[in-house]
């Protein structure tokens, strides 16, 4: 049966409201909801209604949540009061609880919200039974004993002014051990601690009560056969009609189980966090150690071909499959890499208006050299009059370079590849890839789009790859607010698949794609620091700079580099980050510092995401990662120099 739950949200974003309101519907609580954003709603609200439970933001455009907190304690002292807010720091959070709040949930952390407000709505139903039996107290002393007695769950303790025990109720004999005689007559910091009764705690909660009235704490106590318990424990003053203080009651409740559960909770947390930082951490170097090898074989590959484009011809085409495998197993790693930021919601996007048609263009001429190797028949349809859409131009240019490369992939020699532009609606562009290739069966349709899925182990054995590009493909499609789809007639009758993204309106500028300088364009001759330690690298990168007239100094260190960077000026740096004693990031720190805004990229095999970030938060103009284009270094250094 759901629980029905009145619910007063001082919000002021309608979807946040949705997704708390959401989040407790589904775990099962009937909610009746009414939402304020102003003082004065908020106290016509509490007026009106009796509501279960106060949900607030910490900020408003109007007014603050510790004010709309204020106004809450002062209509209703025991009405549950929780922050709900994207933006409440802990010294925030501590200090609203002190001022009264009941607890408080962070808007990334929603799946707490139903437990919190559980434990706040039970708070409170604690709160009034404590009130009730205070009432018993004062209307007689036998009634009183009969209620305290028959609370199974909480140990009761009347006090006298001075705090020594003047009743003993059987939860507190069993929670505690001694029986009555025994303790009558003692005071309570016999379950404290050595060092609390030295630090005269109970004395302070004694006069914390007096004074406030209650006091309230969370801690262990010591039993008699000498095991702890950790209890929830209430102080709370007890005062005749004319305010003369007569006592205190004590109510403690156990609650170690929860205490245990938390801990557990918490070291588990830690763990995962620990776990998770330590894959990170891994992917980072297994990315670096795969990558770095390639490099030397990349740029070895590119000056042998430099050097011997009319002497050695019939070694062409093997160098073409040394360079296309070397790019392929780069991709892998990067496959992998973007799959763990997706999974772990670290994959950030930079949204502008970007034209799709520009970026088919440029996706089409990356493909040609693989299209034409396998002499297939490509035919481009722009019949979209509408090309703008708001996305990442890389991560849209992936999309559509993952569909375009898998049709050229699985298409046989001599086939037919289109992709085709078009507006299916008036709110809508569609970039449709169709091939003559090997086909899906139908059976396979549903979990294509699913991370190391592929149609077939036939076709892992055939064609290769870990079935990754898809399921990235896929995701990236939805985070731009389009879809993919896919259609095949069945094997060996081809595919078709179909991005769909929403245009933007016909006033919005799109941002020209950054494809970098033209193949032609070449940069001036130049004097560059390469800082690489793994000595094939810095052979073949040095080499093929100085093949197009650049004048390049090799340092394998970061104290070689700064003593470089300190003799003589340079007009570029290209700097390795992982260096034997440092990191790249020393190095361009130096160079800002001497060389001022002179252009820094940084050549490395740490690919994440979160590398780059750190990369350009240091200073360098460019981060590029392993194994590196040489096409596209020449562009970069040709953009980065003009």
């Amino acid at each position: 049966m759901r629980q029905p739950l009145r619910v007063l949200l001082v919000e002021d974003n309608a979807l946040d409201i949705d997704l708390a309101l959401m989040r407790l519907e589904v775990d099962g609580f009937d909610c009746a909801a009414q939402r304020v954003d102003t003082a004065d709603g908020l106290r016509r609200a509490l007026e009106a209604t009796a509501f279960d439970v106060v949900l607030a933001d910490f900020v408003l455009p109007t007014f603050s949540g510790p004010e709309a907190l204020a106004i809450v304690r002062a209509f209703d002292a025991d009405l549950p009061f929780i922050f709900l807010s994207g933006m409440l720091g802990e010294e925030n959070a501590v200090d609203m609880l002190k001022q009264g709040a009941t607890d408080y949930v962070l808007k990334q952390r929603l799946t707490r919200l139903p437990a919190v407000v559980m434990r706040a709505l039970g708070e409170r139903d604690v709160r009034r039974q404590r009130t009730q039996a205070e009432r018993a107290l004062r209307r007689t002393e036998t009634h009183f004993r009969q209620l305290i007695d028959a609370l199974k769950d909480y140990a009761v303790l009347s006090l006298d002014p001075s705090g020594a025990i003047s009743t003993w109720n059987t939860a507190a004999k069993r929670l505690l051990g001694y029986e009555a005689q025994e303790i009558v007559g003692r005071r309570p910091d016999i379950f404290l601690s050595a060092s609390e009764r030295e630090d005269g705690l109970f004395d302070a909660e004694l006069e914390q009560a007096r004074t406030l009235g209650s006091c309230s704490d969370d801690r262990w106590l010591w039993c008699k056969d000498g095991h702890s318990v950790f209890a929830s424990i209430v102080t709370t003053a007890i005062r005749d009609e004319r305010g003369a203080l007569l006592g205190f009651s004590k109510i403690i409740r156990d609650t170690t189980e929860a205490r245990m559960a938390a801990d557990a909770l918490r070291v588990a947390k830690e763990q995962a966090e620990t776990a998770n930082q330590a894959k990170d951490h891994f992917l980072a170097v297994l990315s670096h150690e795969l990558r770095t090898p390639l490099t030397p074989i990349l740029a070895a590959v590119r000056l042998i071909q430099v050097r011997h484009q009319q002497g050695l011809p019939e070694i062409a085409g093997q160098l073409d499959v040394i360079r296309r495998n070397v790019e392929l197993e780069a991709r892998l790693i990067d496959d992998l890499l973007d799959l763990t930021s997706i999974s772990r919601g670290k994959l950030s996007l930079n949204f502008e208006p970007i034209d799709i048609a520009s970026l088919v263009d440029h996706v089409v001429d990356m493909s040609a050299d693989d299209i034409a190797s396998k002499r297939l028949a490509l035919s481009v349809s722009r019949g979209a009059d509408a090309t703008r859409v708001s996305g990442d131009a890389a991560r849209v240019q992936q999309i559509v370079w993952n569909l375009l490369r898998n049709a050229v992939k699985f298409t046989p020699t001599g086939g037919s590849v289109s992709i085709a532009l078009s507006n299916p609606g008036d709110e809508t562009v569609a970039v449709t890839v169709r091939d003559t290739g090997i086909g899906i069966e139908e059976a396979a349709l549903p979990r294509i789009f699913s991370a190391f899925e592929q149609a077939d182990d036939s076709i892992r054995r055939s064609f290769g790859g870990l079935g990754l590009g898809l399921a990235i493909a896929n995701t990236l499609a939805l985070k731009h607010g389009g879809t993919l789809s896919v259609a095949s007639p069945g094997p060996g009758q081809g595919a078709t698949f179909t991005l769909s993204l929403p245009i933007l309106p016909e006033q919005t500028a799109p941002a020209a794609l950054d494809a970098g300088p033209s193949n032609q364009q070449k940069a001036r001759a130049l004097k560059i620091l390469l800082v690489e330690d793994n000595e094939d690298t810095a052979f073949a990168m040095a080499s093929l700079l100085e093949i197009d007239a650049h004048e390049v100094s090799v340092a394998a260190s970061v104290a070689d580099a700064h003593r470089h960077i300190d003799a003589g000026p340079f007009d570029l740096l290209i700097s390795d980050i992982g260096l034997p004693d440092g990191t790249g990031l020393d190095i361009v720190t130096r160079w800002r510092e001497r060389r001022g805004a002179a252009p820094s990229i940084a050549i490395t095999g740490y690919g994440m995401e979160e590398d780059v970030r750190r990369s350009r938060e240091a200073g360098f103009s460019d981060h590029l990662t392993k194994p590196v284009s040489f096409e596209r270094l020449g562009q970069l250094i040709a953009a980065l120099t003009a």
